[in-house]
This record gives C-alpha cells, sequence and structure tokens, in this order.
C-alpha cells in the first residue's frame, strides 16, 4: 500500500473517529431527553393521584361537615318546636286527670243522692267552674314541620362540570427562558410563552434563581431553595449580586386570568464570569465599601475615583445611585464614562470622559452640550446604557429622572471604565 494510500485510509478512520464521537454526544442528549420524558410523566401522574386524593377527601369531609350541619339544625328546630308542646301535653294529662276525678265524684254523689249532705253537694258544684279553662294549645300552622331541600341533579351537575374541568396537563410549562445573557456581576434572563393546548392569558410571570447546578426537569425542583427575585410582566429581567464563575438555576412561571400560577419551566443553569461593578479600592480622599459598590467621599480634595477595571461597553447598563448627597451643585463634580486611553486625576472636562455633572449638565469629550438633565441630589438614579457602533463609536443612552438624552461617541476602545469626582465629603454613591 503506497503513501497515498495510507494517508487516506488514515484520514478516513480519523472522520470516522470523530463521527462516532458526535453520534455517542447525539446519544446522551436522547438518553437525557428519554430520562426527562420518562421522570416529568411518572412525576407527574404522582402529583395526579397526590392532587386528586386531597381533593376527594376534602369533597367528602365538606359533604359530611354539610351533613352534621343540616341534622344539627334539624335538631335544634325539633327542640325548640317540642319543648312547649311537651309542657302543653303535661298541663292537658293533668287537667285530663283532674277532670276525670271530677267526673268520678260526681258519679258517687248521683248514686249516693239521698245520703249526701247539702255540703258535699255545694262543694262538688263550685268545682265545676275549672271545667271552663281549657289549656291553650297552638294550631299546627303555628308550630314547625321541618323539611329538607336540596336540588341533588344541579348540585351534581356544578360538581361534575368543575372537576372534569380541573388540572392542566402541559407538555412542558406554558414560559420558558429563551435566552441568558452574563453580565458584570449579573444576569439578563430572557422568557417567552410557549404554545399551549389551552391559551393563556397571562398577567404576569414569576422568576427565581437558585444558588447550584439544579438542570434536572423535576419540576417541584425540591432539591433547590429558589428564591424570589422579580414578579411582573416584563419578559426579561436582570439578576443582580451574583458571584462570578458560580452556577446558579434559573426558572420563571406565569400567573393567567383565573389567579392560578402556572407550572415552572425547565430549569435553565447558567453563571456570569465577570466581575460586579466596582469601585476602585486604595484612593486616600474615598472610602469604598460593600465589596466595591459604594464609595463615600471623605475629604474635600479634588480627586477623581475610577472603578477598578475596565468593566463598561456595548450590551451593558450601569446604574448609579445618590445615597447622599453634598449641600452644593457644581459643573466640574459628576460622575460618567472614561475612555480607557485617557487619565483622569482631578477633573472630568477632558478629552475621552463622557459625565453627568451635579448640576445635571451633559459634558462629552470636555464640551458642554445643550440638553440639560435634572441636578444629581439625594435618592436620584442615574443610567448609562451603552450600544455598539461600528468604527470604535459607541452610542450612550443617559437617564436621569425623567429625562434621557442619546449621543454617539468616538472611543479608543469600547472597553471603558467608569469614574466620578465629588469634592464635598457628603457624596456617597452606589454603583450597580
Amino acid at each position: 500500500m503506497d503513501n497515498l494510500s495510507i494517508k487516506t485510509l488514515s484520514e478516513t478512520v480519523e472522520t470516522a473517529t470523530e463521527y462516532s464521537f458526535k453520534l455517542q454526544d447525539l446519544m446522551k442528549s436522547v438518553i437525557g431527553a428519554q430520562n426527562q420524558v420518562k421522570i416529568t410523566a411518572e412525576e407527574s401522574n404522582l402529583e395526579i393521584d397526590r392532587a386528586f386524593d386531597e381533593l376527594t377527601n376534602c369533597v367528602l369531609d365538606a359533604l359530611n361537615s354539610r351533613r352534621e350541619a343540616l341534622k344539627a339544625k334539624v335538631t335544634k328546630i325539633q327542640e325548640e318546636g317540642a319543648t312547649p308542646l311537651n309542657e302543653c301535653y303535661k298541663v292537658i294529662c293533668e287537667t285530663l286527670k283532674n277532670t276525670h276525678t271530677y267526673i268520678c265524684e260526681g258519679q258517687d254523689l248521683l248514686h249516693q243522692h239521698d245520703k249526701v249532705d247539702i255540703n258535699s253537694y255545694v262543694q262538688y258544684l263550685e268545682q265545676s267552674a275549672l271545667l271552663g279553662n281549657l289549656p291553650a294549645v297552638p294550631n299546627l300552622e303555628e308550630v314547625p314541620a321541618i323539611t329538607f331541600q336540596l336540588n341533588v341533579p344541579f348540585l351534581c351537575k356544578t360538581l361534575i362540570n368543575n372537576i372534569t374541568s380541573a388540572g392542566i396537563v402541559f407538555k412542558m410549562g406554558p414560559v420558558q427562558i429563551v435566552h441568558v445573557c452574563e453580565k458584570p456581576g449579573a444576569l439578563l434572563v430572557e422568557w417567552e410563552e410557549v404554545e399551549t393546548e389551552r391559551p393563556l392569558d397571562v398577567q404576569k410571570f414569576c422568576l427565581e434563581v437558585a444558588v447550584g447546578s439544579h438542570p434536572a426537569a423535576n419540576h417541584r425542583h425540591t432539591q433547590a431553595t429558589y428564591r424570589e427575585v422579580y414578579v411582573g410582566p416584563d419578559t426579561c429581567y436582570l439578576v443582580k449580586d451574583l458571584h462570578p464563575k458560580q452556577s446558579y438555576t434559573l426558572r420563571v412561571r406565569c400567573k393567567a386570568e383565573d389567579g392560578e400560577w402556572s407550572a415552572w419551566s425547565l430549569p435553565r443553569v447558567a453563571c456570569t464570569n465577570l466581575a460586579p461593578f466596582g469601585w476602585q479600592v486604595g484612593n486616600p480622599h474615598y472610602s469604598v465599601n460593600v465589596g466595591g459598590k459604594i464609595a463615600c467621599k471623605t475629604s474635600r480634595a479634588k480627586q477623581v475615583l475610577q472603578s477598578n477595571m475596565t468593566q463598561f461597553g456595548p450590551n451593558h447598563s450601569i446604574e448609579f445611585t445618590i445615597l447622599e448627597s453634598g449641600d452644593t451643585c457644581s459643573d466640574f463634580d459628576g460622575l460618567g464614562l472614561v475612555d480607557p486611553s485617557c487619565t483622569v486625576v482631578d477633573s472630568l472636562q477632558i478629552n475621552g470622559v463622557m459625565y453627568i455633572s451635579t448640576s445635571g449638565l451633559i459634558f462629552l469629550d470636555g464640551k458642554e452640550k445643550t440638553t440639560r438633565l435634572p441636578p444629581l441630589i439625594k435618592s436620584s438614579r442615574i443610567t448609562f446604557t451603552c450600544e455598539p457602533l461600528k468604527s470604535s463609536r459607541v452610542r450612550v443612552h443617559i437617564d436621569s429622572g425623567d429625562k434621557a438624552v442619546t449621543y454617539d461617541w468616538i472611543v479608543s476602545s469600547t472597553n471603558l471604565r467608569f469614574a466620578m469626582m465629588l469634592t464635598e465629603p457628603k457624596w456617597k454613591v452606589m454603583v450597580e
């Protein structure tokens, strides 16, 4: 066999080997899918049995409780109606007994009329006045005639209609996570509704996250400890305060017009490799804490504090929150973005910097822009959002209060830093 044939054969074997590896990977995927179908079917059957056993017990308990309540009502009415009648009966019996005794006494007097003295006769006649006082007996219309009414056919129909529509079986949850994008110390999670046999009028969504990797499609998710991070109508959310390189499991569900939460989506495991936004530590004029998120001005020196690295860039959004503000506003004090080629020490009004001043003015490459935003005060939130453009250009959106501006900016690199310069020591700023 010549060298060409050996080379061809070797390449063929190598290609077949790679093909075999791909088939093995596909086999693992198919096995995983089979397990997902089998396990979720078994768990759903258990859930159906558990739910309907609980429903059966609940209905039986409710029926027995209602039965006893109705019978107790009958007993109460019976007792309330029978008590005065029983007393009346006793009075009639006693009166009848006395009357019989009176009759017998009278008959004895008749048999002995020749021997009866006048006094006995007079005493007997005086007792006859009692014969006219009959006990008061209520009419039948005045006493209870207990009845029971229940439209059994209608109730059965109502129960059957409700039971026959109880429960829904979906191939999967009606909402699924479709995209997860890593952000600095965060994950941007997007989800969407999927086609189901029963369309839902979705009112809001619920997103939860658990630390660790829990990829099994266990719809009860009993192996993970989830915490709620978002409830609302939006179909995306930025999950913040995450540790870099730590796996997190995400799931989402929705609530329809009937007020019931749907089944959970398939779990989605993701992580961010980007460190969270943070201020640079070591500047003697600023105190940085809470993992670099919060910076406090500690002196009156005109010094710039920058981020600890080039963390900001296209498709990123950064928010500054003014936790405490100074007494005055200045065009020279502010916060914003810095081109990595720019060196900033004691001023932001230079080429390579875009910032909003504490007075609300916008400066780009040292030049004041015409648009003015609200001045920065306590509780102000300022957001910078970056979009990529061609030829080392970026588009930056600045939102503050109820106003927003947009500028295109030529930079040496799209990997940007953020910075602030504040003169008064009262300022405290948080970055997220």
